[in-house]
């Protein structure tokens, strides 16, 4: 999945700091985490969350239905990457 999403993120601009996928049959979850120098705006997400959702729809590497967010990596505790 890191092979699939990292080089859109970062063709936009942006920095991959992690991905992270919680199955669920019913309501799976897409976690990806971005940065920039410039910090990350509602319009950045946005803008990543297009490229990325046709990519994921083209590709279909995640069988049945999950959620899509775009986080910022400020929580440590997380197992990132």
């Amino acid at each position: 999945m890191v092979n699939l999403i990292e080089p859109i993120v970062e063709g936009l601009g942006y920095e991959c700091v992690g991905i992270d996928y919680n199955p669920h049959p019913k309501h799976g979850c897409l976690r990806i985490y971005i940065d920039s120098e410039n910090g990350i705006l509602v319009e950045d997400c946005s803008k990543v969350s297009h490229q990325i959702s046709g990519v994921l729809d083209v590709e279909d590497p995640i069988q049945g239905n999950y959620q899509l967010e775009f986080l910022l990596p400020e929580r440590t505790d997380l197992f990132l990457k």
